[in-house]
């Protein structure tokens, strides 16, 4: 299943996770949601894809991903901007990185998940609760993990290697899987697939403990803060552990995961009284596995949320140190990196700018094709011709 209407449908299938009226019923990691009657045939086609898609991960949900962008785009460093706003092909003010961060940031999950079903085991780390730290690295021994891949695409980053997903495709990854590795249950396992073949009893509209950490207690965090906004619950997050930012800079992708598993260990497994089962971490499916169910009570998940919450900031501020350290120097006008200008680029920059039309993706520069008629909302500002390009825009037939 491939192609836009795929995509389309694995968007509707997301949006329903929260749909609370409506009559059918989904199926998403064992267990049972509600969806609209107008949503069914696209569901269905995306339920199948999961189910045989080898062991699904789908870390924080939407909105702890969002969270987590938000974070980072607020911390970056002029030069980054100026290369996350190259890439994305958006002004390289403040406002626009952080929505372009948050929109990109779930496109693993929505978009490249359901294009490439080989990218689902880049989303977690496999440890099992009775390794040491140095049996890390072979848990991801064919570099096939989210420890992996974060490197791999941290380096393709850096030296502008792209592979058939472009940059813009390359930095989404990037973002989703540095959340992903925060997520404490997308590197630990018990042989449960990361908590999915846990079955809990709560409150929670989740049936298995995996999506309790990746919904559940970001939702709950949501509302204890506000209205469940993603963008509402980052800034309360970056205030609350202000004191932190500086500290939580980037550290090797081996040592996140261990201390994910840690926390794995200590707050979510033992805190459960989960038995430790013999290291599997190839099990791709429940069937087979010990049945086990857990009950979650409030004080629990009221500790869980803390947990989440402190996991987001963590994830957001040290993904924009792993950014600022890629970009040291900002782009040029001529779309090279040099130390030109700390400062990034804004809409309001001189007129030797390119100027594209969100709508029909055609770019310009003073003098030629509709640079001075463009509406603002349609403009995209651009520091160069191939920063256009590499967008996905084409210059103006008299600006050639």
């Amino acid at each position: 299943m491939r192609g836009a209407s795929f995509v389309s449908c694995r968007v509707a299938f997301y949006r329903a996770q929260f749909n609370m009226s409506g009559a059918m019923l989904v199926r998403k990691r064992g267990e049972l949601r509600r969806s609209s009657r107008s949503q069914v045939v696209c569901i269905a086609r995306v339920l199948l894809a999961v189910l045989l898609s080898p062991a699904s991960a789908w870390a924080w949900g939407y909105d702890g991903h969002e969270i987590v962008a938000f974070i980072a785009a607020d911390n970056l460093t002029p030069a980054a901007q100026s290369h996350v706003a190259s890439i994305f092909g958006v002004p390289a003010d403040k406002r626009s990185i952080e929505i372009a961060m948050e929109k990109e940031s779930t496109v693993p999950d929505t978009k490249f998940r359901g294009e490439d079903s080989a990218t689902a085991p880049w989303h977690f780390i496999d440890i099992c609760l009775q390794d040491r730290r140095q049996d890390v690295p072979a848990r991801c021994s064919a570099r096939n993990c989210v420890t992996g891949k974060i490197e791999e695409y941290s380096q393709r980053l850096k030296a502008a290697t792209y592979d058939h997903w472009g940059a813009a495709g390359d930095l989404a990854f990037l973002i989703h899987f540095v959340g992903d590795i925060h997520q404490p249950l997308h590197a630990a396992n018990d042989a449960d697939r990361g908590g999915n073949c846990i079955v809990v009893e709560s409150r929670s509209r989740e049936k298995d403990l995996h999506a309790v950490w990746d919904t559940t207690v970001v939702k709950r965090l949501e509302y204890s803060i506000d209205s469940g906004r993603p963008e509402t619950t980052a800034r309360r997050l970056e205030q609350t552990y202000a004191a932190e930012r500086d500290k939580d800079l980037w550290i090797p992708a081996d040592d996140i995961a261990w201390e994910s598993n840690q926390i794995a260990r200590s707050d979510i497994y033992t805190a459960l009284q989960i038995p430790v089962e013999p290291c599997a971490p190839t099990v791709d499916s429940c069937s087979g596995v010990p049945a086990r169910t857990v009950e979650l009570s409030s004080s629990y998940l009221d500790h869980a949320d803390e947990i989440a919450g402190h996991q987001l900031a963590k994830a957001g501020f040290r993904l924009a140190s792993l950014l600022n350290g890629i970009w040291t120097t900002p782009i040029t006008s001529d779309g090279a990196s040099g130390k030109i200008s700390a400062e990034p680029i804004s809409s309001k920059q001189s007129a030797d700018a390119f100027v594209g039309n969100r709508r029909s993706k055609i770019y310009a520069w003073p003098g030629c094709g509709s640079y001075d008629r463009m509406a603002p909302q349609n403009r995209v500002v651009f520091p160069s011709r191939d920063a256009a390009a590499q967008a996905g825009y084409r210059a103006a037939l008299n600006c050639r």
